[in-house]
């Protein structure tokens, strides 16, 4: 079992060891559990338990929802709410990185403050929680014929939780069985197409089956040979997947409307929440979405398609991921993990690039954002390459890498899964991917800090003393310093969550006191996650995906020292507020003129410690005539994905927002008044990142 329910003097954790997950609730005194059967819940959950007491409290605000004995919503929470009720049986849900439940028998008060949230009964009080983690149910074997290929991505939907508009919900998606290659096609029992009433038609080639399968796994839809690219339902309804815009961008517009109009159609349903994009999309289209909610996909499709992509765009959420792959049969093995962030998937577009001119690049999108241009000295300063530790970055020692850069996608994560190694996108590995599922969970998150060069003590600094500062799991933070080749060998086999890496590469390995580590050397990477924030760092990084690692950071060129400290420095704050590893980046990348010469490598999603809630938030303050407008960036992680809704934790709008994304805007003009909303959050004001108590507005 992954939940452990138990009290520790006051607080009740309840923890997931999978992964790594834990909620802390706050008793007004010490109270004992009993385990008891998780029936007793509306839903279903890992572990349940009676507490012993007639309080707890919850240390922030979530969006908490109220259900009666049947399951009914009875309330929905503001932020700052209170409810009182007769004695029954209500079940109180509240969205937390372990999914918890909270179960009263008795008379019913909830109350919540914007920072807080307490339940108290006179009665009895359960609590009970559920793991989100997401694996694979299983394998489907498939030859490299496109035919049978169709066959095994209709399979993909066989882990839909429900064909219904609250497929919407990424929880109850599934993740999608894996594929592997091999000489004959093999679906285990159980594993069918979702068999929602839907068919999608397309030519038995991979340039068609890769784009049309998230479609297909979100629309529960079978894929079958066909000369025209079409969708095709029930009762006369087709329609074609070429349009104007072209096969592949059709495709992914059909997917994200579905997807935005089936977000608006749930409100009528099990979670009849307020929902800001309901208003935007009303105020768009006349559709009677009471009716919808319960007609058949084929009837809901009709409706949904008669309006054009363009009317409704500006309305729909920022997308998680989208995916370039290439037609090769080996590619398939990919498709479980895109599918799982519901990505758009296309053929590769981009276009060669060097060396020279990624660092020529980032230098001027740095100016551009608007930061203060660096000066001479900083971009001529010394760089973290072993060979030449002065003057400007060049290209390093040995081949280089194939560069290329990806066109845009408007996505934030876009992942590469062809030849070559993109700029600022994620360059794909089964490797990596199949590394996270066989993660052995532990006891506590293990970070290890190496410092291997003097001169670039200053990031190891913050390493050490921001890690693991306020984490709610048991944290275990090793920092080691000028390492041999041995002594580094035996770090990268011991079994680890996380190595920040700083220090002299190569691409012929790690600059060691007493000469160079290659990874590629190594039997086994004990460590999940990596930072390795040294010189063209690529290919090393490889060789730990391949070795053993799930995912990581790297550069793709030479970094100049200065502009490399304060990526480390950047990165060391959001890695550890629980941004994942392409959230983190993507963000840290902003804070130097260096920072469009990284890019991740394998799984995007890997996350050190545990955030404060689902997603990772980041304020976002401009100054602007003598006032300050804020909003809320909701950054996906591997809880938050493109269906997820969340709320602002600043202003008077507690309405819901599709996430990711951005969340509103609030504008303030006093200053004191400001602080006050955004104590606690981490913040990004004048280009920097930094927490609400140490800005200076």
């Amino acid at each position: 079992m992954s939940i452990d329910i138990a009290t520790r003097g006051t607080a009740l954790h309840v923890t997931d060891s999978i992964e790594q997950r834990q909620c802390v609730l706050r008793m007004p005194e010490p109270a004992a559990t009993e385990p008891i059967d998780g029936n007793r819940f509306y839903f279903p959950v890992d572990a349940a338990a009676r507490i012993d007491t007639q309080s707890v409290t919850l240390g922030s605000y979530v969006a908490t929802f109220v259900r009666d004995g049947q399951g009914d919503v009875v309330a929905q929470m503001d932020r700052t709410d209170e409810l009182d009720l007769e004695p029954g049986e209500y079940l109180i849900e509240l969205e937390q990185p372990v999914k918890l439940y909270v179960r009263i028998e008795g008379s019913l008060s909830v109350e919540t403050n914007g920072m807080t949230t307490t339940v108290r009964t006179q009665g009895d009080l359960f609590v009970a929680g559920r793991s989100r983690h997401n694996h694979p149910a299983g394998t489907i074997t498939t030859t490299e014929d496109p035919r049978e290929m169709m066959r095994a991505v209709s399979a993909m939907s066989s882990s839909l939780k429900t064909t219904s508009v609250e497929r919407s919900y990424p929880t109850l998606r599934g993740h999608p069985p894996e594929i592997e290659l091999g000489d004959e096609l093999d679906i285990p029992d159980g594993m069918a197409a979702a068999d929602a009433g839907v068919r999608i038609e397309v030519p038995p080639d991979l340039r068609y089956v890769y784009p049309v399968a998230p479609l297909a796994f979100y629309l529960g839809a079978e894929v079958v040979p066909g000369s025209v690219p079409r969708l095709v339902g029930e009762d006369g309804f087709s329609y074609r997947l070429d349009g104007a815009d072209g096969f592949e961008d059709t495709v992914a517009q059909t997917l994200k409307q579905t997807l935005l109009f089936d977000c608006v159609a749930r409100t009528e349903g099990f979670y009849a929440v307020d929902l800001a994009e309901r208003a935007d999309v009303d105020a768009l289209v006349d559709l009677d979405w009471a009716d919808l909610y319960g007609r058949s996909l084929s009837a809901r499709l009709d409706a949904y398609l008669s309006i054009p992509y363009e009317r409704i765009a500006d309305c729909v959420p920022e997308w998680k991921t989208a995916g370039y792959v290439a037609p090769d049969p080996e590619n398939a093995e990919l498709l479980p993990y895109l599918i799982d962030d519901l990505a758009t998937i296309k053929t590769p577009a981009g276009e060669a690039t060097t060396a020279e001119q990624v660092q020529t690049d980032s230098l001027f999108d740095f100016a551009r954002s608007g930061a203060s241009t660096p000066s001479p000295n900083a971009v001529t300063g010394p760089t973290r390459s072993a060979t030449r530790a002065t003057g400007r970055a060049q290209a390093p020692q040995g081949p280089l890498p194939d560069l290329v850069e990806p066109e845009p996608t408007g996505a934030f994560e876009t992942v590469w899964a062809d030849d070559g190694v993109p700029v600022g996108a994620t360059k794909a590995s089964i490797d990596g991917y199949r590394n996270g599922l066989e993660h052995t969970p532990s006891e506590e998150i293990g970070v290890t800090v190496v410092v291997n060069d003097e001169g670039m003590t200053d990031e190891g600094d913050v390493a050490q003393e921001v890690y693991g500062d306020d984490a709610e799991f048991p944290f275990d933070l090793r920092v080691y310093r000028n390492l041999t080749t041995d002594r580094l060998k035996a770090v990268l086999e011991t079994e680890r969550e996380f190595l920040h890496y700083v220090g002299h590469i190569e691409a012929d390995g790690f600059e060691c006191t007493d000469g160079r580590l290659d990874a590629r050397e190594l039997d086994f990477v004990g460590i999940d996650a990596f930072f390795l924030n040294g010189c063209a760092s690529y290919d090393q990084g490889m060789a730990l995906l391949e070795n053993g690692a799930v995912g990581g950071v790297v550069t793709l060129t030479e970094v100049v020292n200065s502009g490399a400290t304060r990526v480390g420095q950047a990165m060391v704050k959001l890695l550890n507020h629980g941004f994942p590893l392409q959230s983190a980046l993507s963000v840290a990348s902003k804070q130097s003129f260096v920072g469009g010469q990284y890019s991740v490598v394998g799984d995007g999603d890997v996350d050190i410690v545990q955030g404060q809630g689902i997603g990772a938030m980041l304020t976002e303050i401009e100054e602007k005539e003598e006032r300050y407008e804020v909003s809320v960036r909701a950054y996906p992680d591997s809880d938050l994905d493109v269906g997820s809704m969340a709320s602002l934790s600043i202003g008077d709008d507690s309405r819901q927002h599709l996430v990711p994304g951005r969340i509103g805007k609030v504008v303030y003009e006093n200053r004191e008044r400001l602080l006050q909303a955004v104590d606690g959050d981490l913040t990004k004001y004048a280009g920097s990142i930094q927490w609400s108590n140490d800005l200076d507005l």
